[in-house]
C-alpha cells in the first residue's frame, strides 16, 4: 500500500529547511531575456553590463480553475445489450450450442403458416400478430452424449415496451425436435405473439437453464432496432405507501418499492370472485367449505436495478393474503382470470394481470401482501388494503 504524505510533515520540513538557509528560490529571467543556459557562449564570455534596477514585481493572476471531461461510457459490446443488438443470421456460441435465427416471418406471413400447421391454431388476438422464427442449432458441447434441443436455447422477444415475449402456445410448420451429439445440427421454427404495433422488436438468446447472465445475447428483428432505459427511472424514489402492515396502502393507491410500483386495480369476493375463477378454466374447482376466493386485479411496473438489459419476473405467487386473524393463507391451486399475472420485464415495462387467492368466508380487515421470492430482506415487501 502506498505510503500517504501528512500536510503537518510537509509544514514542518519546510520551517526546518528555512531555520538552515536553504537554497534561495530560483528566479525567473526578466521578460524578453533568455535564459542563462540559452545564452551563448561568446556572450558569456563578454564583460557584464552595469546591473540596473530589477522592475517591481507584478501580481501573477490566480489559475482559473478548469472542469474535468466527462467520461464518455464505452459503447456495449455488439449483442451484449438492448442498445447494440447483433444482426439476424448470427452465429451465436455458447457453452453447448451454436444459435443462428436465419429468418423471421410475422404480419400475414406467420399468420397464413401457422393456420396451415395446425387445424386448431388459433388466429392471432385482436392488436396481436405471431412472430415465426426459423433457426439452426448445433451441438458444440465437448461431452461424448446427445442433447435435447428443446433444452437447448432460451429464445425469447423483446421491444420497446420492455416486456420478455416467451414462445406461443400454437403448432409451428416444422418444429425444433430431436437428440443431437456434438457436432449434430437440426433446424426448426419457434413462436411467439407480441403487439402488431411494438417496434424495436429483437430476440433474446441464452442456453437454457443458464444463469450467467454475460452469456446472454440480443439479435435485430427491426431494422435499426436499439433499446436504452428511459433516464427518468432513475429519479424514482422509494415511498413508504403500504411499506408497514399497519397501514397498507388503500385500493387504487400506487406504492413505489427499491424495484417496483405497484397498484391494487380492482377486488372481488365471494360469489363474484367464484364466478370468475369458473370462468376462468373449466377445471377449477369451486372454493372448499368455509373458504371463498378472492381475485385481484394489479398493475406492476418494474423499476429496474444494476443491469438495464435483465428482466425481472412478476407473477401471482408472490402475492398472498392475510386478514384479522393474522394468518397467512396458502395460494389455492386454481387458474386466475385471464389476463393472469405473470411476465418478465425490463426496466421501464409494466403489466396488468389477475391474481386468485383464497380465505375464510367472511373475514375482515384482508390485506394482500406483495413479497418477492427469492429475496432478502423487506425493501420490497408491500401491503395492500382490499376493503
Amino acid at each position: 500500500m502506498p505510503t500517504l504524505f501528512h500536510p503537518l510533515l510537509l509544514v514542518a520540513l519546510i520551517i526546518s529547511l528555512a531555520a538552515c538557509g536553504g537554497p534561495p528560490a530560483p528566479t525567473a529571467p526578466a521578460a524578453n531575456q533568455p535564459a542563462a543556459s540559452a545564452v551563448p557562449k561568446a556572450a558569456a564570455s563578454a564583460e557584464a553590463p552595469a546591473p540596473t534596477a530589477a522592475p517591481a514585481a507584478t501580481a501573477t493572476p490566480e489559475p482559473t480553475a478548469t472542469v474535468a471531461p466527462t467520461a464518455t461510457p464505452e459503447p456495449a459490446e455488439p449483442g451484449t445489450s438492448r442498445s447494440a443488438p447483433l444482426p439476424l443470421g448470427t452465429e451465436l456460441r455458447f457453452a453447448d450450442w451454436a444459435v443462428t435465427i436465419s429468418g423471421v416471418a410475422r404480419d400475414e406471413e406467420a399468420a397464413q403458416a401457422i393456420a396451415g400447421a395446425n387445424q386448431f391454431n388459433d388466429p392471432a388476438p385482436e392488436g396481436w400478430q405471431y412472430l415465426l422464427a426459423s433457426l439452426k442449432l448445433t451441438n458444440i458441447s465437448t461431452e461424448q452424449e446427445a442433447k435435447s434441443v428443446l433444452f437447448g436455447t432460451d429464445l425469447r422477444v423483446t421491444g420497446d415496451r420492455n416486456v420478455l415475449y416467451s414462445r406461443a402456445n400454437a403448432v409451428v410448420p416444422q418444429p425444433l425436435e430431436g437428440e443431437l451429439f456434438p457436432e449434430g445440427s437440426t433446424e426448426g421454427q419457434i413462436v411467439f405473439l407480441v403487439p402488431a404495433d411494438e417496434g424495436n422488436l429483437m430476440f433474446f438468446v441464452a442456453e437454457s437453464l443458464s444463469f450467467d447472465l454475460d452469456a446472454r445475447r440480443f439479435v435485430a428483428i427491426d431494422a435499426g432496432a436499439a433499446i436504452s432505459p428511459d433516464p427518468a427511472l432513475s429519479d424514482v424514489a422509494p415511498t413508504d405507501a403500504g411499506a408497514q402492515r399497519a397501514s397498507p396502502a388503500p385500493l387504487g393507491t400506487t406504492t413505489m418499492s427499491e424495484a417496483w410500483e405497484l397498484t391494487v386495480l380492482e377486488v372481488f369476493r365471494g360469489a363474484d370472485a367464484a364466478q370468475r375463477i369458473a370462468e376462468a378454466n373449466q377445471f377449477n374447482d369451486p372454493a372448499p367449505e368455509g373458504q371463498e376466493y378472492l381475485v385481484a386485479r394489479v398493475r406492476a411496473r418494474y423499476l429496474g436495478a444494476d443491469d438495464a438489459d435483465t428482466a425481472a419476473n412478476i407473477d401471482q405467487h408472490a402475492f398472498k393474503v392475510t386478514g384479522a386473524a393474522n394468518v397467512v393463507y396458502d395460494r389455492p391451486s386454481i387458474v386466475a382470470p385471464e389476463p393472469t399475472l405473470d411476465a418478465y420485464l425490463f426496466p421501464g415495462g409494466q403489466v396488468e394481470g389477475w391474481v386468485a387467492v383464497q380465505t375464510p368466508t367472511g373475514e375482515a380487515g384482508l390485506t394482500l401482501v406483495y413479497e418477492p421470492l427469492f429475496e432478502f430482506g423487506n425493501d420490497n415487501v408491500r401491503f395492500f388494503g382490499l376493503e
